[in-house]
């Protein structure tokens, strides 16, 4: 069963409770602020409940990343990772400019894990059958 958390014209967020992970859907014109805005909702969704997988189908996306590809790299991939998002399945932007960009922040992405994919069947039954645990926290020292 899929539960829609957001919903705006350029993006949605569902948790898919089959399979216990978030779902991220982009679509048409999208700009920095409404970029900015989706990775606020999946960072606040992510440190609400912990989820380990993150399903990011951006195919129908155009535009939007210019400009904050450093800072989705650098700053707000790391901090899912510390909200407990261990891997990433990216369903590609038919785009082309878009996939650019896209590629380019997840290529130098150290945490989490992300593939990437053309389509979004093989993405799912990747992320379906991808099994992460959460790391484990080291003992406090005395």
């Amino acid at each position: 069963m899929v539960k829609t958390l957001h919903e705006s014209p350029s993006f949605s967020l569902c948790h898919d409770s089959e399979n216990n992970w978030l779902f991220a859907q982009w679509s048409g014109l999208q700009s920095k602020a409404t970029s900015l805005a989706a990775c606020a909702v999946i960072l606040q969704q992510a440190r609400h409940v912990s989820y380990l997988k993150l399903l990011c189908d951006s195919s129908q996306a155009l535009d939007g990343w210019n400009g904050i590809s450093e800072w989705v790299s650098t700053n707000y991939l790391p901090q899912l990772a510390d909200a407990g998002i261990g891997v990433i399945a990216w369903i590609n932007a038919r785009d082309w400019q878009t996939n650019t960009v896209i590629s380019d922040f997840i290529q130098h992405s150290e945490k989490p894990f992300i593939a990437t994919f053309d389509e979004g069947a093989t993405a799912y039954e990747w992320l379906r059958h991808t099994h992460f645990g959460k790391p484990s926290t080291p003992a406090k020292q005395r």
